[in-house]
């Protein structure tokens, strides 16, 4: 058996694992676990307030959470003890508290927030001696301009302990200040993911809260605005991971949505996706990195449905359909999604892109066997004919951007462009917009980007750009 082999045979015993009452008994159990941890840290906090680090007060509690700590690290390699409003979070597993115990959630909750923290990352187990230390720590007072930043380097010469900045999650109920707009949602869903990328290359797990947290805002503005997905490959700075990982992301949650998955699904699949090339922080070579991915991801111990959705998807996503056994469901979105925007994106010193028009031709060739032809056949209806990004000579002798797809038979084939070059050869300043739904003029071909000149390209992408 190839190692390719055994990690799918190993992800897929712990998928049909994961419903069995043996390991909904060690879910319990851990749960448990973390619900202990919460207690007795907040015990140890409080009581390091009360007590020199040496009373003997100090040396059960210590032993105690010390014990809880090393058998969580034993079962989950990374424990992330995380504090959100009233909730707290083992990993991203919501502890059980009940009515009468949210004191102590809120006590740790505001003891962190005095240093405008809220959670605490065990990276290994730690001794009585080092956790009073660190209890300590966090009762103090906060301390200069940034506590957060203070915080960190008083409790990193205690151990291998990350502090987590503050959480809060906004319900779907609650009143806002208004929607996010989706470059304020990219902007933040950037430096997550470039965060999460170089947290895994320095062989931490990083918080899954804050990438889901980015993935949700992503779903609800593409809600709002469901053009901006088709236009992602576009957006963002030329060759760099997150650019890819937030477009693939984009692109994913479009065909997700198009399919009728419901939101904790959508949330699922926009994680999956935006680690699904982390593979490439430990091996460059690109038939590994899927294999290598999984593996990093794996140093996360401990199985639900939504991680192993997300292994299944980083191990599989650029598994031809025709190729066996077929690829998860969202392995086959994540192949669609990753391999058009591989196919249509700017790369800065690479080679030119295709035309989107002429990328989703190729890739129709490949329905049935490369790519899932139910899934393609979503991503041509979401894009139309000629997909945004599309250049376009015009039946009056102009060139022009696709910026918008049309849905429906009629508006299929018509879709909304902006002029980049006149008739006679200039470039019209900001674009005249033309609805080609009018019916003239009418779409004489499609040009490749290679063969537009310098100045057509530049027009095109400073109209892509402002939209």
């Amino acid at each position: 058996m190839t190692t390719l082999d055994d990690v799918q045979d190993r992800l897929e015993q712990a998928f049909r694992g994961a419903e069995r009452a043996d390991d909904r008994e060690i879910a319990s159990r851990i749960r448990d676990e973390g619900h202990r941890l919460l207690f007795l840290l907040n015990g140890l906090v409080r009581a390091t307030r009360l007590y020199a680090l040496d009373n003997e007060a100090l040396a059960g509690p210590a032993s105690e959470l010390a014990e809880v700590l090393a058998d969580l690290v034993e079962r989950l390699g990374m424990v992330q003890l995380v504090l959100v409003e009233d909730q707290a979070y083992l990993n991203d597993v919501r502890l059980r508290v009940r009515p009468l115990e949210q004191g102590v959630v809120d006590q740790l909750s505001a003891d962190l927030a005095r240093h405008e923290a809220g959670g605490l990352t065990f990276h290994q187990k730690l001794d009585s001696t080092s956790l009073k230390r660190l209890a300590r720590t966090v009762s103090a007072p906060a301390e200069g301009p940034r506590p957060v930043a203070s915080l960190r380097a008083r409790i990193a010469e205690v151990g291998d302990v990350e502090v987590s900045g503050r959480w809060r999650f906004r319900l779907g109920e609650e009143e806002s200040d208004g929607p996010l707009s989706h470059a304020e949602v990219l902007s933040r869903a950037e430096g997550a993911v470039r965060d999460t990328l170089a947290r895994l290359a320095a062989g931490w797990m990083p918080n899954p809260l804050r990438i889901r947290r980015v993935v949700i805002d992503l779903v609800d503005v593409l809600r709002s605005r469901p053009d901006a997905a088709a236009l992602a490959p576009f957006a963002g700075i030329p060759g760099t991971s997150e650019r890819h990982l937030l477009s693939v992301c984009q692109l994913s949650l479009m065909l997700g949505y198009a399919i009728g998955l419901p939101d904790a699904a959508l949330s699922d699949l926009g994680v999956a996706a935006l680690l699904h090339d982390v593979g490439y922080l430990d091996s460059r070579d690109p038939l590994r990195h899927a294999l290598a991915g999984t593996r990093l991801l794996l140093r996360q111990r401990g199985f639900s449905e939504a991680k192993i959705r997300r292994l299944r998807a980083v191990l599989e996503h650029h598994v031809d359909v025709g190729a066996g056994s077929p690829p998860s469901l969202f392995a086959r979105i994540l192949h669609v999604a990753d391999e058009y925007d591989l196919l249509v994106a700017w790369r800065e010193g690479g080679e030119d892109p295709v035309s989107p028009a002429t990328a989703l031709a190729r890739m129709w060739a490949g329905r049935g066997t490369r790519y899932d032809p139910t899934i393609l056949a979503l991503l041509a209806q979401q894009l139309g004919l000629y997909p945004p990004g599309t250049l376009l000579d015009l039946t009056d002798g102009r060139a022009a951007m696709v910026v918008r797809a049309r849905q429906g038979r009629e508006g299929w084939a018509r879709p909304l462009v902006r002029v980049v070059r006149d008739s006679d050869g200039t470039t019209p300043e900001g674009g005249v917009a033309i609805d080609l739904l009018a019916g003239k003029p009418e779409v004489q071909r499609v040009v490749e980007p290679a063969a537009a000149g310098s100045s057509v390209v530049a027009a095109c992408r400073a109209a892509l750009a402002s939209l």
